[in-house]
């Protein structure tokens, strides 16, 4: 469905509107000091609105919250959770027709990225990323002295695919987030294939991470998971994770897919920690509840097209979104930018060098929260 800018703003005017009567409206609310000093750390107190940490505003589905409220009972303090693990573990080897062998639990995808840094790259083994891109592996790389190299996007802010392959060339490992966070844009069908095929055929020795943690958000036919490539061939594996469209980030589930013995490299490398029973069931239902996913993933497309549209009659580039945030051109600092909006209870994305003197992520949530946060982004930029 096509999402103009005057039917998003009245939309999420009545929806704020309705917000405000029951209570749970954010206009009107005052941030203390004590608030913003959260925000800045990250926290959520409910006295800012918060869009820096692309999980789901809406959180799971009505059947994940029944699940995890069926399972609190007094079994959480007598049993561990390798039932409920390997039933998750079950679950998605079953969707992707593999072995559990070649699938990969873990507390969030984090792990995954720290420990196939730490597996593949070394001081004479590069790390390669783009840049900007979701950096765990690279800051993890850096941890352990490993070579890094990065490459920049195109000048359309996209991940430039043939600069990467080049960089890629006696490579330990190489990086590749699509959709890329934090532009949201993302390498369609073939793109991706063409890539990896070529990095394999020009750098036999170097793996490659495909880190798919936002595909659930991407439009229809905008995108093509790798997860057949890594299945194919022991060089290739691709990370997901619960924490965006699944809506359960703070329970902390994600999962690598990929040969058995490239994700024990990787297990091997750095603890993967223990998923929870609660975080096992909580995942398994709605990994399963594909109506919820599908309803959170339109909902998440309406708001945003109408944000990006807001934007850009505000006459601000924004490259087209497949994720559950944007990137926008404010032509100023991001600091500069963020400080100012978490004066007005907003609270906006980090710095992603080196574009971090003129664009500024934001992620989306609900549509009460972008009817306020849009009249603060146009004072702000007024």
């Amino acid at each position: 469905m096509k999402t103009t800018r005057r039917g998003f703003v009245g939309t999420i005017a009545l929806s704020a509107a309705a917000g405000a009567l029951t209570g749970t409206s954010p206009f009107g609310k005052r941030a203390s000091a004590q608030t913003r000093a959260a925000a800045k750390s990250g926290v959520y107190d409910g006295g800012v609105i918060q869009l820096n940490q692309n999980e789901s505003a809406r959180g799971p589905g009505p059947k994940t919250v029944q699940a995890i409220q069926a399972h609190t009972n007094k079994r959480m303090g007598r049993g561990y959770s390798p039932d409920h693990v390997n039933e998750l573990r079950e679950v998605i080897a079953d969707y992707y027709k593999v072995g559990t062998g070649n699938v990969q639990l873990a507390t969030g995808s984090t792990p995954l990225l720290q420990g196939s840094a730490r597996a593949f790259s070394s001081a004479t083994r590069a790390f390669v990323t783009p840049m900007p891109t979701y950096s765990t592996s690279l800051a993890t790389a850096r941890r352990i002295g490993a070579k890094t190299v990065e490459v920049d996007l195109d000048s359309s802010l996209a991940i430039d695919l043939d600069a990467l392959a080049e960089a890629s060339r006696g490579a330990g490992l190489v990086y590749l987030c699509n959709p890329n966070n934090p532009t949201g844009m993302v390498h369609g069908p073939g793109a991706v294939e063409g890539f990896v095929r070529r990095v394999l055929r020009e750098s036999p020795d170097t793996m490659i991470h495909v880190d798919e943690a936002y595909i659930n958000y991407a439009r229809p036919g905008a995108i093509e998971t790798a997860v057949p490539l890594a299945l194919e061939d022991e060089r290739v594996f691709v990370t997901r994770s619960f924490s965006k469209a699944h809506g359960i980030a703070g329970l902390r589930v994600g999962y690598g897919l990929g040969q058995e013995q490239t994700l024990a490299r990787i297990r091997d490398a750095w603890g993967m920690g223990d998923v929870n029973m609660l975080g096992a069931i909580a995942a398994i239902t709605a990994f399963e509840d594909t109506e919820h996913i599908d309803k959170e993933v339109q909902e998440n497309a309406e708001i945003r097209d109408g944000v990006i549209a807001a934007f850009r009659d505000m006459g601000y580039d924004v490259p087209d979104s497949n994720t559950n945030h944007i990137f926008v051109h404010i032509g100023r600092p991001a600091q500069e930018f963020r400080e100012a909006c978490l004066e007005r209870k907003v609270l906006v994305g980090r710095d992603f060098p080196p574009l971090h003197t003129t664009h500024c992520r934001i992620s989306i949530g609900s549509r009460e929260e972008m009817a306020t946060a849009m009249e603060v982004f146009k004072e702000v930029l007024a």
